[in-house]
């Protein structure tokens, strides 16, 4: 890296950039995108795009002041199986949804090779990753949103939550700093789409499944069945389903089959070549989607929007764990 800079505000006086990319530890993410749309770029930031309910509105009200180009992750929507899942829903083939599951989990970004030194190569390492169990982080905005991500984009809208969550590990250690957790490390929350799907998802950073593939959802509906079979590891976009239904028992209405669609990585466009190589390939796509969208003055398709309501489902989920109430929500994409 040629030049660094440990002051977002310092950056930008010395630099001529289109675009600054957020991926900042989530507490951080709305102070930095608000100084770089205050300084008239186009801004990417990672999940969640805020903590707070609050925060996406007035990030989103300065977008759209300032007349910038906004991406937020994670851009399902960017994922052809993404797409391919919502025709299949909204054709009517499944007939109404009524019943779903989704989930993701992590286990501690203090596990992580590049938290612990045993990758020489990474900057990472020195880099405290206790905020991750801080008020505004967690599991629900880092991991689950990834659940939540792809549930509203294939279902639309959620209408209310509930949930329950417990803490069952309140302390963790990282080195030698021990730090008193302030977060539920287990969550389960029921959402009601705007549909009027049931819809389940889970939170947890304690341990993980070694047999469920990681981002895994199921929707039933009164005519057929849709399951995420196969999902990439590195970037969470589904690569097949099934959707099954007709013919067989406790199935109602016309005989759709038993078919299982398959899509590679490149089927999206941006991983081709030495891209289907990265990490996380997930966060490229977000970025070109960035800069695509600036280029071809277009409203991105990792909208904001979709974020802002992804943020709010989390934010009714704490709400709900601490107080027993179901909440409605308040905004739609």
């Amino acid at each position: 890296v040629p030049r660094w800079f440990s002051n977002m505000d310092e950056m930008l006086a010395q630099t001529d950039v289109d675009m600054v990319l957020v991926i900042t530890p989530i507490q951080h993410h709305f102070a930095n995108a608000m100084t770089a749309i205050a300084a008239g770029k186009h801004v990417y930031v990672q999940k969640s795009m805020t903590a707070t309910l609050d925060e996406a509105h007035a990030l989103l009200a300065a977008r759209d002041r300032a007349g910038i180009k906004l991406v937020a992750a994670p851009g399902f929507d960017l994922f052809p199986t993404t797409l391919h899942m919502r025709e299949v829903v909204r054709s009517g083939v499944l007939g109404k949804i009524g019943f779903g599951y989704t989930y993701a989990w992590g286990f501690g970004h203090e596990h992580e090779n590049v938290r612990n030194g045993t990758d020489p190569d990474s900057s990472l390492t020195n880099i405290n990753p206790m905020w991750y169990y801080r008020k505004g982080a967690g599991p629900l905005p880092d991991v689950t949103i990834y659940s939540l991500q792809l549930a509203t984009s294939i279902l639309g809208p959620v209408r209310q939550v509930t949930a329950l969550g417990n803490k069952l590990m309140p302390e963790r250690k990282w080195r030698d700093e021990t730090i008193q957790i302030e977060l539920e490390d287990n969550a389960v929350l029921m959402m009601e789409f705007a549909s009027g799907a049931i819809v389940t998802a889970w939170a947890r950073d304690t341990s993980h499944s070694r047999r469920n593939p990681w981002g895994g959802l199921g929707l039933y509906g009164t005519h057929g069945s849709l399951e995420v079979t196969d999902v990439d590891g590195a970037t969470g976009y589904p690569l097949a389903f099934n959707v099954f239904g007709g013919g067989g028992w406790g199935t109602h209405g016309q005989d759709v089959g038993d078919h299982t669609y398959t899509q590679p990585l490149t089927a999206q466009k941006y991983l081709q070549g030495e891209h289907l190589e990265l990490e996380e390939g997930h966060l490229y796509v977000d970025i070109m989607e960035l800069a695509d969208a600036t280029t071809e003055d277009r409203a991105p398709r990792a909208s904001g929007e979709q974020a802002r309501h992804v943020v709010e489902i989390i934010e009714c989920a704490h709400k709900a764990i601490a107080f027993g109430q179901t909440q409605q929500l308040t905004t739609v994409f």
